[in-house]
């Protein structure tokens, strides 16, 4: 009976097995695969390196032009990228290789707008030849010579001397290191539109730079996420959460109920939506300071309303959209009439007393944009 039964089910599991696809799939050149596979690998690291180049151009303006907001939060930049072929490894190797044409020679990869490799000449593509009139080697010894010689000099300040060959031209720059708010700006491969500060750094997903084509709104983008990190906002939120856990035990035992628990959501929630407020307000002001085009903040929350309606009039994390659209016209309003003025574009911050010289981390003062906290 057990054999029988084994046979039934072998029989059953063949005919399950057996239905598969009927269509004959069509012969495959492994050859034209691999071609494929290599122009799409071409194709994403093209996107990406045009994405860094982009995000780079429009941090290190708002980076270098808001170094004296940035306070003890700063170091010496010269806002530029060096590798070599040896930086890489399997498919990004081969296309960095044919699509770039590295080689064993250190070159030049990325060069942030009008940042001091910039300002002193220096594009992407130029091989360095020299530093400081010091022949640089090739091949794998070549990164950890760029950042021996470079690198200290780099935080000392100091002026460095790029010998360079660009298109068969020999090239001299001198580059002056500058001050910038040391919060990295970093792109990540992610098809979510999203952007977050973490206190140190700034991270902003490839998926939003697809979605927002205007370099204005990704420059705001970038600015708020810079004052999100400027404000302390990361740390705020860290003493609010161990404050609103230690007040949500205490009422939950008191009552015998979850009054705690809906107090802390409720505080969570309205300390967000005013981090947000002032990180819009503050952010514009860092926009502005860059030189970068700010005007145009306002119109992408219009955008934002056509996707998420119901974020029109109700806010969670984030401010009500209108609300918010408001409050950055008066933010707008404010800068321009500063800048009509002459008066330096430093943002309204809370003044605990005459004594005290008010700090970013401060915080703002929201009568200057018309909203009271949690509007």
């Amino acid at each position: 009976m057990t054999v029988l039964r084994t046979l039934l089910l072998l029989a059953l599991l063949t005919l399950v097995l057996g239905c598969g696809a009927v269509t004959r799939r069509p012969d495959i050149d492994q050859g034209e695969v691999a071609a494929e596979a290599s122009r799409m690998y071409e194709m994403v690291i093209g996107r990406d390196q045009q994405m860094a180049k982009r995000l780079s151009d429009l941090s290190t303006p708002l980076l270098i032009g808001n170094a004296d907001l940035c306070e003890n939060k700063t170091r010496h930049v010269v806002a530029m990228a060096v590798h070599n072929l040896e930086d890489y490894r399997g498919r990004k190797r081969e296309a960095m290789e044919s699509v770039y044409e590295l080689d064993e020679s250190i070159r030049v990869t990325l060069v942030g707008r009008e940042g001091p490799a910039h300002i002193a000449g220096i594009r992407e593509g130029d091989v360095i030849l020299a530093v400081n009139d010091i022949e640089t080697p090739r091949g794998m010894a070549a990164t950890a010579f760029f950042r021996a010689h470079v690198s200290p000099l780099v935080e000392a300040g100091k002026p460095i001397k790029f010998s360079l060959l660009r298109k068969a031209q020999k090239i001299t720059a001198i580059v002056q290191p500058v001050l910038a708010c040391d919060y990295p700006v970093r792109l990540l491969a992610n098809g979510d539109i999203n952007a977050y500060a973490t206190g140190t750094s700034i991270t902003i997903y490839t998926g939003l730079l697809s979605a927002i084509p205007k370099d204005q709104e990704v420059g705001v983008v970038v600015a708020h996420e810079l004052a999100h990190n400027l404000m302390g906002h990361i740390e705020k939120k860290k003493l609010e959460y161990w404050k609103d856990i230690y007040i949500l035990r205490v009422l939950n035992e008191a009552t015998g109920t979850n009054a705690g628990t809906v107090y802390a959501n409720f505080s969570y929630l309205e300390s967000s939506v005013d981090f947000e407020y002032e990180a819009d307000y503050v952010g514009l002001y860092l926009a502005a300071r860059a030189g970068l085009d700010y005007e145009g903040a306002p119109e992408f929350l219009r955008r934002l309303a056509l996707d998420s309606p119901g974020a029109i009039s109700r806010s969670s994390t984030h401010p009500k959209l209108a609300a918010r659209y408001v409050a950055q016209e008066a933010a707008i309003a404010e800068i321009r009439k500063k800048t009509a003025l002459g008066q330096p574009l430093i943002p309204e911050m809370k003044i605990e007393s005459a004594e005290k010289k008010p700090t970013m981390k401060d915080g703002w003062a929201p009568v200057a944009v018309g909203l009271g906290a949690g509007q």
